[in-house]
């Protein structure tokens, strides 16, 4: 009698054990069923093009099986993203916090805009004007070969040292310029009519001596229109040359 009721015990906890856990699955499986998606960090891609990233498979309109693909696994990002984390507000909401890449720059393609990031990688296509990205001339690439996500198909890739060292320097002095110029003989950069000569080194250097230029120019010569020579300054440099326009 006393193993009979042993039994029976044991079966009822078995079955209760086995109830708590089919319990347990459909809450899982229902109970966390996803309704909104909430982004956050975003610019370049729109809340619906996130989510429907976050959603790319028959299994991921469960927010558990979300959380754990992305945060326990390595998972794909779009091609302008740096990362992103995916929480859980509540079990039918999930917060997704996105970090983009810093885009080096822009070129024209494709009827369109293509940025690229600071290791020349093809980031992003797209209508819309970033602020703060300098527009980019004189970047040759093979046009036919731009995979977004791959490499810009540049004969030199050495230039992509070079730009991010100028907007690096342009960034601490506080300066942005129309354009920005890439050729042979080196960068260029435009700030309204005056064309300034950069050359393929010495950017900090060179860099710093634009403002103060500049603030004489238009202080003495307002609208002056020229070249500003930096391209041979160096620290033993005494003396800087600006070539005006001829009218």
């Amino acid at each position: 009698m006393k193993r009979k009721k042993r039994r029976k015990k044991a079966w009822k906890t078995v079955l209760s054990v086995f109830a708590a856990l089919i319990l347990l699955g459909l809450i899982a499986v229902f109970g966390f069923r996803i309704r909104t998606i909430e982004v956050e960090g975003n610019d370049y891609y729109g809340d619906s093009s996130i989510a429907a990233w976050i959603q790319n498979d028959k299994f991921s309109e469960n927010a558990l099986y979300v959380l754990f693909k992305y945060n326990l696994t390595q998972q794909d990002v779009p091609s302008a993203v740096e990362s992103m984390r995916v929480s859980l507000k509540n079990p039918w909401t999930l917060t997704v916090k996105v970090t983009e890449k810093t885009m080096l720059g822009y070129v024209d393609y494709d009827e369109a805009y293509l940025y690229f990031d600071r290791d020349g990688i093809a980031s992003l296509r797209t209508k819309k004007v970033i602020e703060g990205v300098p527009y980019i001339e004189g970047l040759e690439f093979d046009a036919s070969k731009v995979t977004i996500g791959g490499a810009l198909p540049v004969e030199d890739d050495s230039i992509f040292e070079k730009i991010m060292e100028t907007s690096r320097y342009l960034g601490e002095a506080e300066l942005t310029p129309d354009r920005l110029v890439c050729a042979d003989s080196g960068i260029t950069l435009y700030f309204g009519n005056v064309e300034v000569l950069l050359g393929n080194g010495g950017y900090e250097e060179r860099i710093a001596q634009i403002s103060p230029i500049l603030e004489k120019l238009s202080e003495q010569y307002p609208d002056a229109a020229g070249t500003l020579h930096l391209e041979n300054f160096d620290e033993s440099s005494d003396a800087v040359r600006f070539v005006p326009k001829k009218q």
